[in-house]
């Protein structure tokens, strides 16, 4: 039971933020699912991936047969990291989270999608199914940096340095991150 003050706090907000997108179809993660030094939920990508093109996936798999996961999130953490804001040119504007979302991850001989925009009609039941297989994840209280540890204050509760609020994840690539404040905090 909640009393009048406690609707001051963050965590009110935080709680009523994640129930409605859960409503919505979002699944809650866990800050432990988010690996900081990729900036990603990897279980999400590679899931999509291996379950909507296992065809693709046994293609890359082939050209990479030891460690497959592995190789698969370094080349899309390498092409996510060569975002230009400047880019004009066609191959640039495959770069970043954007990019990758937008136009997908080649590497060697497969083709990969990261995810599938809502088709105009459902006259492919292939591309439906791939679309209600987009994972939308909201996680709270992600902690963003490799080199952060958990501190523990004088009051025994855990420091909220270098932690944000609220990150929603499109198929484990970070879209939207959420600080959240209150009139009085």
């Amino acid at each position: 039971m909640t009393n009048a003050h406690d609707i001051t706090y963050e965590s009110v907000f935080q709680a009523d933020i994640i129930d409605q997108m859960q409503a919505h179809g979002w699944q809650l993660g866990h800050a432990s699912g988010y690996q900081t030094a990729t900036a990603l939920y990897e279980q999400d990508v590679l899931d999509f991936v291996q379950t909507t093109q296992p065809d693709e996936w046994d293609k890359f798999c082939r050209v990479f047969p030891i460690d497959s996961e592995r190789h698969f999130i370094e080349a899309l953490v390498k092409q996510l990291n060569k975002a230009d804001i400047n880019a004009t040119d066609r191959a640039s504007r495959t770069y970043g989270t954007l990019g990758v979302l937008r136009h997908g991850l080649k590497i060697r001989n497969a083709r990969f999608s990261l995810c599938q925009f809502k088709p105009e009609h459902d006259l492919n039941p292939d591309i439906i199914a791939r679309y209600e297989s987009n994972k939308c994840r909201i996680v709270p209280e992600v902690v963003y940096s490799p080199h952060t540890k958990a501190a523990v204050g004088s009051d025994g509760k855990t420091a909220k340095r270098n932690r944000i609020d609220i990150v929603l994840f499109i198929n484990g690539l970070p879209v939207v991150t959420m600080e959240l404040k209150s009139e009085f905090k």
